[in-house]
């Protein structure tokens, strides 16, 4: 990862809705895409937040391999954005499992990072089995030239369940060390399982860059980030919470955003 590069403490998750190639009932045109994620990228940097990351989140059920339209879809977005606020620190991570599409969306944008969900050992997800990618991405992003852009590598995430469970700081271990990833994402099934999971890392030998993955929103911010060095956050910015129908469509609240940013420069003593 190139030295100049700080993890940012707020990125912003930028949830698109479904592609037109998707067979998803509610897609949208690449038109309306368009303007959606540019008025949530616009509300997001008036508050504030210098980092977001892009995520395929709207074309579900998750497709395996990658599909073609959603890297082409994905990559169009983020050239949209980047020519509209090419200070924005850009990220990306797809629902899909797999190293090479998002590295090659990364590089073809010039975002700063990738989110991986699966990096080491093995994972029951709703699409089924999923295996570690890091010595693809290693690889690949080797072969690419690309060892500027950072790995943020997923541990134990939130959405499946880890087959033949490592205790958490060995599966950090293999991930940071062996897998060289550049942070580690921790998020619990619950905001108190999250602080569990980070108090253990944190009291190891290992010490890494730690980014908390979900359930963070302006009443615990502060205390988040007393323990991480960076928030993922999307939720909190929507007046509906939770994944619904409804909220996976929704654009984020300029209000709440306010809030939540207003939260994180005054921190309640």
């Amino acid at each position: 990862m190139e030295k100049n590069f700080t993890i940012p403490r707020i990125i912003a998750a930028l949830h698109l809705p479904p592609l037109p190639a998707s067979a998803h009932p509610d897609r949208k045109s690449m038109q309306e895409i368009r303007d959606f994620a540019l008025r949530n990228t616009e509300m997001a940097v008036k508050a504030g937040i210098q980092a977001l990351i892009l995520q395929d989140l709207g074309d579900h059920p998750v497709s395996r391999p990658i599909p073609p339209h959603i890297i082409a879809g994905v990559s169009v977005v983020g050239t949209w954005i980047r020519d509209q606020y090419p200070e924005l620190t850009l990220g990306i991570s797809l629902l899909g499992h797999g190293a090479r599409e998002p590295l090659a969306i990364a590089q073809a944008i010039g975002a700063k990072f990738v989110r991986l969900k699966v990096y080491v050992g093995t994972m029951v997800k709703a699409e089924g089995l999923l295996e570690g990618c890091a010595a693809e991405a290693i690889q690949y992003r080797h072969e690419i030239g690309a060892e500027n852009i950072a790995i943020f590598a997923d541990v134990y995430d939130r959405t499946g369940g880890p087959l033949g469970r490592l205790p958490l700081v060995e599966e950090v271990r293999q991930a940071t060390v062996f897998g060289r990833a550049d942070a580690v994402v921790l998020t619990g099934k619950s905001f108190s399982e999250t602080q569990e999971m980070i108090s253990e890392v944190s009291n190891s030998d290992l010490h890494p860059t730690i980014l908390i993955g979900g359930g963070v929103n302006a009443g615990n911010v502060n205390e988040v980030l007393r323990v991480a060095d960076g928030i993922i956050v999307s939720s909190a910015f929507k007046t509906v919470s939770g994944f619904t129908r409804e909220s996976l469509l929704m654009d984020w609240d300029a209000e709440k955003i306010a809030d939540f940013m207003r939260a994180v420069r005054e921190p309640k003593l």
